[in-house]
């Protein structure tokens, strides 16, 4: 079956468009998709979807974000369970991608197995603020969304003429490089709306998480954990004083379930409440 999805909201620019698309399949599905247009696509869900991509008879599984050259055939095994899953695409055109950067014209079977799974987090943040400005179109988006995709189609370029090894974050005597530990806070700071968990930050180094842990920690002295907190705090100090975002939304935002819990983490890393921060704050 060709993969079929409900579009919700989107953006059309010259040689670009972007989508916020829902697909559904059926247990037993075998899925084939080859597409006229370049096509990066990231899942909003992390969980490890129950159908993978067949690469020379070999079984590749999804990972979040994936990218699909234009006239490369994908085909999958057969589902394992009915799936919905919710995605931002992003098509490139080809005459207008190969205007901006060049990628490989032959995909061997090791390009095609990095494009299930494209572990780069500075596509992967592009690409999910293009999907916010979608949904919620701001002043200028489509001038930031064309700017997005075209240092996008630039990182994609760079991601597949790169060594797979190459793009492994690497420890020294135990510690993060320093630009690999720029790269771990850039992501977590970078993240839209949320903070990553640490399968998600670990996911992008291609490390594991209790390695990415330890690694941090003998860098900076803090657990990856406490550094995410703190950027969570941050993000909630900014939303609090410079919008009138009620406390439910700021909670959602920031990846907590009930605001009562955002309350009582905001109160102990700042040592007043949420509601009592914004009222100093705007005096």
């Amino acid at each position: 079956m060709s993969l079929q999805g409900k579009i919700n909201s989107r953006i059309d620019l010259p040689g670009v468009c972007v989508q916020m698309i829902d697909y559904r399949w059926h247990r037993g599905a075998e899925i084939v998709e080859e597409e006229p247009h370049h096509l990066l696509r990231r899942r909003s869900n992390p969980t490890q979807l129950g159908v993978s991509a067949m690469v020379d008879n070999s079984e590749q599984p999804f990972g979040r974000l994936m990218f699909f050259p234009a006239h490369v055939p994908f085909c999958t095994n057969a589902a394992a369970n009915d799936e919905y899953v919710q995605t931002i695409t992003c098509r490139f055109d080809r005459d207008w991608f190969s205007a901006m950067a060049n990628i490989p014209g032959e995909w061997d079977s090791g390009n095609l197995t990095r494009c299930c799974d494209v572990r780069n987090s500075r596509i992967d943040q592009a690409i999910q603020w293009m999907g916010n400005e979608v949904a919620a179109p701001g002043l200028a988006s489509t001038l930031l969304i064309e700017s997005l995709a075209s240092a996008v189609a630039v990182e994609i370029a760079r991601h597949f003429s790169q060594p797979d090894e190459q793009l492994r974050v690497r420890t020294r005597d135990g510690k993060l490089q320093p630009s690999h530990l720029n790269r771990v806070m850039e992501f977590i700071e970078a993240t839209i709306q949320r903070c990553p968990t640490i399968e998600e930050i670990a996911a992008s180094c291609d490390v594991s998480p209790a390695h990415l842990r330890r690694a941090f920690k003998n860098s900076t002295g803090h657990t990856i954990h406490d550094y995410v907190e703190r950027v969570r705090l941050t993000k909630a100090k900014a939303l609090l004083s410079e919008t009138d975002l009620p406390l439910k939304e700021i909670s959602f935002r920031l990846g907590f379930a009930v605001s009562s819990t955002f309350s009582s983490a905001f109160r102990k890393l700042q040592g007043e409440t949420p509601s009592g921060f914004r009222f100093r704050t705007r005096q």
